[in-house]
Parts: C-alpha cells; sequence; structure tokens
C-alpha cells in the first residue's frame, strides 16, 4: 500500500511563492536603481551643457567687449597723437615768435644805447649772450656806450674787450648779456633803418 504524505507538498508551495517575491523585489530594486542612475547621469549631462552654452555666451560677450575696449583704446590713443603733434606745432610757433622777438628788441634796446661819435660793424646773439664790435672817434665814447649798457635792465654782465686805435679813431670789442623782458610795451617801431646810428643818450 502507497502513502502519499500531501501536508508536505502543501508546505513546500509556499516557500517556493516566497522565494520568487524575493527575488522580483531584488530585480525590480536593481531596475530602478538603474534608473535612477541613468537620470542622475541625464541630469547632470543636461546641467553641465547648459553650464558650458552660459559660459560660451559670457565668453562671447567678453571677446565683444574687449573690441569696443580696443576701438576706444584706439581712438584715445589717436587723440593723444593728435595732441601731441598740435603742442609740437605751438611750440615750434611760439619758439619763432619768440625768436623773431629778440632779436628786434635786442636791436631796438641796443640802438638806444648808442652814443654819439660810435657806430657798431657786427652784432651776434645767441641763447642770450650778445658780442658786438665797433668802432667810435674817441674812446669816451666806448666808454660811455659801456656805461649805457652797464646801466639798461636788460643788459648785464657787460665787459669790455679788445679796444685799440685804428684810422678811423678807435676799435672795441664788448660782450654782454640780454634778458627779454616779460611786458614787452617797449615801443619797437622806432626807426632801425638808420643802422643803429645816432641816439638819444650821450
Amino acid at each position: 500500500m502507497i502513502r502519499i504524505n500531501l501536508l508536505e507538498i502543501r508546505k513546500a508551495a509556499p516557500e517556493r511563492s516566497a522565494k520568487l517575491t524575493t527575488e522580483s523585489i531584488g530585480s525590480i530594486a536593481a531596475i530602478a536603481v538603474i534608473v535612477l542612475s541613468i537620470a542622475f547621469v541625464a541630469y547632470r549631462s543636461f546641467a553641465l551643457s547648459q553650464q558650458v552654452t552660459r559660459l560660451k555666451e559670457e565668453v562671447q560677450a567678453a571677446d565683444e567687449e574687449l573690441a569696443q575696449l580696443k576701438d576706444a583704446l584706439r581712438v584715445i590713443e589717436e587723440h593723444k597723437a593728435k595732441k601731441a603733434a598740435l603742442r609740437k606745432r605751438v611750440d615750434l610757433i611760439s619758439q619763432l615768435k619768440r625768436r623773431q622777438r629778440v632779436p628786434v628788441h635786442l636791436l631796438d634796446q641796443v640802438s638806444r644805447e648808442l652814443p654819439s661819435f660810435l657806430w657798431l660793424e657786427g652784432l651776434e646773439e645767441r641763447g642770450g649772450k650778445v658780442m658786438v664790435q665797433g668802432k667810435a672817434t674817441t674812446y669816451n665814447a666806448v666808454s660811455n656806450f659801456y656805461n649805457n649798457l652797464a646801466g639798461s635792465p636788460y643788459f648785464s654782465e657787460v665787459t669790455l674787450g679788445n679796444t685799440q686805435r685804428v684810422t678811423e679813431g678807435v676799435s672795441f670789442r664788448l660782450s654782454c648779456s640780454f634778458s627779454t623782458p616779460e611786458d614787452t610795451d617797449s615801443d619797437t617801431s622806432s626807426d632801425l633803418a638808420q643802422n643803429l646810428g645816432a641816439s638819444p643818450r650821450s
């Protein structure tokens, strides 16, 4: 006679169901982890892509601003160059005017200090230093010319050089310093055509 224990079969069936349920939960959890990982990677990739795009836009904006600054700097440099050129021209014109004014004023002042019986044969001015050579009929005229220059506010360091007797009377050389006055209101329209001839001083 064969006996079958159905109770044992019934007890074994629930154990298999429980085993299958645990495996299913584990698979679902693994799939969920994979899906979440993929979602996280996709999100990070999207975020990084957005950040890269934003950085590229910022770089482009910075490049455009740099180009504008370079243009502005170029314009400033051009203005500086033009200003420097204009200043050089102004300085040159002022220097030329000053050089033109000094000889005229110098000749006018020298002519005012010339005594009678004395005439000049040469006059040279360099950097405010004046060299004069001329002749006179007497030594007294040369002495008067020296004293007149020494007493003028425009002449200083008056030094009488070589003086000697010649056929016409006396030849002389004289050196001094000439200072241009700040206010040139003196009458420079006096007649210099007399070639440094007669003078009101004697």
